[in-house]
């Protein structure tokens, strides 16, 4: 559970699984609302027909890229709608930036794409 997002003070809770296509019933399928990218087309084979194109999933996810200071953003990814977050080998200690920008990314893409999942105070 993630307290306090959206400000209202109610909790969300995300389901997070590493696997969709073997844990997720086909009707379960609309509920993603994002998918962390490793950078190529075959981390999305075997998945359902409308998320197997990476194009066709960002459209309906918020897609979100993790990539090491200074290494080049793969070239498959350039033309997908995901976010790149960024992190240092040397300084750790500032991996809370990428993982806050993911989730305020998140909080964000949910209140236009998917606000029917929120609580009611926070719907627009």
């Amino acid at each position: 559970k993630l307290p306090g997002r959206f400000g209202t003070g109610m909790t969300l809770e995300y389901e997070i699984m590493d696997n969709p296509k073997s844990r997720l019933p086909p009707k379960e399928w609309g509920r993603m609302v994002a998918v962390i990218a490793q950078g190529a087309a075959w981390q999305f084979k075997g998945w359902q027909q409308r998320y197997s194109n990476p194009a066709e999933l960002f459209d309906r996810t918020y897609g979100y890229f993790i990539g090491m200071d200074g290494a080049p953003i793969p070239n498959e990814l350039k033309g997908w709608n995901v976010k790149v977050g960024r992190i240092n080998r040397d300084k750790r200690g500032m991996d809370s930036v990428t993982c806050s920008s993911f989730w305020n990314g998140l909080d964000e893409w949910m209140l236009i794409h998917k606000p029917e999942y929120l609580p009611r105070a926070t719907r627009i």
